[in-house]
């Protein structure tokens, strides 16, 4: 496992470009957002997403979250969403809501194994940075075991998953601890799945 803070490893031309190669090569990295550390993969790798399901012991039919800079990505990913649903997506972006929205018939989504797709744009600048850099997609979840509570202390959760994971990508102690709040936006008003940092007047 290589540790690097994360402003170190945007200022560092070598190691930035080695993670960015590991990461299209399908490794597992544990990333900082604006609310928990998660661990991140590339979208395009089936075995580094099964091996994060493998880590977690995630169940199979919960899937995992795309990450995204800004809400116009939403039009190029093919991703649909009432002018409703988008005004309150825009007015939590970037920040902790995740936006359920149905999978694209076309485009690089199209081949998702999930009839929904879960989408967010962190409010973290330096995530926000690496991302806009990266050369792949990167699907998230929390970097904890299923069922276990979510750690923001970088040491216990290195230290957990030292021997599982390529990269962990280290800010320090978050300051949040608390989940995205996940709201299904199908339909209006949109269903709340999990009640999170975000409150979406109903």
């Amino acid at each position: 496992m290589k540790r690097i803070k994360i402003n170190e490893l945007l200022d560092n031309k070598t190691l930035l470009k080695q993670f960015c190669e590991d990461m299209k090569n399908g490794a597992v990295a544990v990333i900082p957002t604006d609310t928990l550390y998660g661990f991140g993969v590339s979208f395009n790798s089936a075995e580094a997403v099964q091996k994060v399901y493998s880590i977690k012991n995630r169940d199979a039919r919960k899937p995992l979250i795309l990450f995204v800079t800004h809400t116009s990505e939403l039009e190029k990913l093919g991703l649909k969403a009432s002018d409703e649903a988008k005004t309150v997506i825009q007015k939590n972006w970037p920040g902790a809501l995740t936006a359920i929205l149905p999978k694209p018939e076309k485009g690089e989504l199209s081949g998702f194994g999930f009839p929904t797709i879960g989408v967010r744009a962190p409010n973290h600048a330096d995530l926000l940075k690496l991302l806009d850099i990266l050369p792949v997609r990167l699907l998230t979840t929390s970097a904890n075991r299923s069922g276990a509570p979510s750690d923001t202390n970088p040491d216990n959760i290195a230290e957990e998953f030292k021997n599982e994971i390529d990269w962990f990508i280290d800010d320090g102690i978050l300051p949040s601890g608390v989940p995205s709040t996940v709201a299904d936006f199908s339909n209006m008003p949109p269903k709340i799945l999990r009640q999170g940092k975000v409150v979406i007047p109903m």
